[in-house]
């Protein structure tokens, strides 16, 4: 019986099984997904996790997070202290509760003199079911026009003010979500770039020369 020997290794009378040489992949390599989700916790912390010395792309996504919690912070107490004031103008100058009542009731304050013309203008126009009841908690009075308008002024900065907070809390999403895909993405990389596989492969198989076996060599 002949047996194979071109760039092969011949065996006989004994068996041979599979050598292989672990990966250099440390079992301390970042997760993706914890990546992710810290990042969605807090901005940055993301790739702090993944290299703790090269986290520069993390720090501008936590400096954005901490300047728009402030914002939206300075900007909701800066609204707050508004709306108390304009309260506090329209019972005063009114006469009238403006807190608790309705955005139709506020607005009418700010347009009329008072509740007599108010419910003249909708009887006029046939508009029945915006007629407010004459009773007292509704029997607002301006002195002059120019405290309305002033009440009307500290309405609309307080309203303007108070539709920007929303946008501050997406901006946040966003840049949780951004921050988690980047860190995410970061993690991958450093996994891929920090796993070396070397395994050495020792399969025989039978061929009609003899006992053969293939050297693979994988890195």
């Amino acid at each position: 019986m002949k047996y194979s020997l071109s760039l092969l290794i011949c065996f006989l009378g004994f068996s041979t099984g599979a050598i292989s040489q672990p990966s250099a992949h440390s079992d301390n390599a970042p997760n993706a997904k914890i990546a992710f989700l810290k990042s969605m916790v807090l901005p940055g912390w993301g790739h702090y996790y993944v290299n703790h010395s090269d986290w520069n792309r993390g720090k501008y996504h936590m400096a954005a997070d901490a300047v728009l919690i402030l914002s939206y912070l300075g900007f909701a107490i800066h609204s707050n202290s508004i709306q108390q004031n304009w309260y506090s103008y329209g019972r005063s100058g009114a006469g009238v509760p403006i807190k608790g009542r309705s955005r139709r009731f506020q607005i009418a304050v700010g347009n009329f003199d008072n509740l007599q013309a108010y419910n003249d203008y909708q009887a006029r126009s046939r508009n029945w079911d915006l007629l407010f009841d004459d009773t007292l908690q509704n029997q607002w009075s301006w002195d002059s026009e120019a405290a309305r308008l002033k009440y009307n002024d500290l309405r609309d900065r307080f309203e303007r003010i108070d539709n920007q907070l929303p946008g501050f809390l997406v901006l946040m999403v966003v840049n949780r979500v951004i921050s988690g895909i980047s860190a995410y993405n970061r993690a991958r990389k450093y996994n891929q770039s920090q796993s070396v596989t070397s395994d050495l492969y020792l399969s025989p198989y039978y061929a009609m020369q003899g006992f053969v076996a293939n050297l693979r060599l994988r890195f």
